[in-house]
């Protein structure tokens, strides 16, 4: 598991805007499987996609409807009703829109540590598929704790903090524009898979 200690303490500390930031370089991170899970499955994911775009602008002000939102609870993949492998993925991806939708409306630091608790939890669940038989449960724990992908993943939110520390706290078109191409830069949270 990825320690939360280290990225919640600043974040606390972050006002709203970047605390939305934050979130959502996180969220285009695990964007990929959503994405990637729509196409397999003929999922619409119209409403994750809209919902994300209304939260950029939020960083500039307003919210985003709670329309929008609610739709996206509603229409979120039931692992029950899909057999593909990226369900529990695009669940989480969902799930964390749906946290930053209501961030934007309340401004709970709660829904950024759901965020970015369900981005952790999805490198965690994708290092478990690739367990080894026989392997006990403390060996794995550290196996994942140590992999290079839970690494990366932490060093990544360790930079981001750094990144939003150094921005300024009211977000104008420049910061966002700024915000927007490191989110696109960046490369998704777990590994593509075809």
């Amino acid at each position: 598991m990825i320690r939360e200690e280290a990225i919640l303490a600043p974040l606390t500390n972050f006002p709203p805007k970047k605390q939305l930031a934050f979130a959502l370089l996180l969220f285009e991170r695990m964007l990929p499987d959503l994405i990637h899970f729509s196409k397999d499955t003929s999922f619409d994911a119209s409403c994750y996609l809209q919902a994300k775009d209304a939260a950029w602008k939020a960083l500039r002000n307003g919210s985003v409807d709670q329309a929008l939102n609610e739709a996206c609870i509603r229409n979120a993949p039931d692992t029950e009703n899909f057999s593909q492998g990226l369900t529990s993925y695009a669940l989480n991806a969902a799930l964390a829109m749906s946290d930053i939708a209501e961030f934007t409306v309340d401004g709970r630091a709660d829904h950024i540590v759901n965020v970015l608790s369900l981005a952790r939890d999805s490198v965690d669940l994708y290092l478990s598929s690739l367990k080894s038989p026989g392997v006990s449960s403390d060996e794995e724990d550290r196996r994942i704790a140590q992999h290079p992908l839970v690494q990366n993943e932490k060093s990544r939110e360790e930079e981001d903090v750094k990144f939003l520390l150094e921005l300024p706290d009211s977000f104008d078109e420049n910061v966002t524009s700024i915000l927007m191409a490191r989110a696109s830069a960046q490369s998704p949270l777990l590994p593509v898979r075809l």
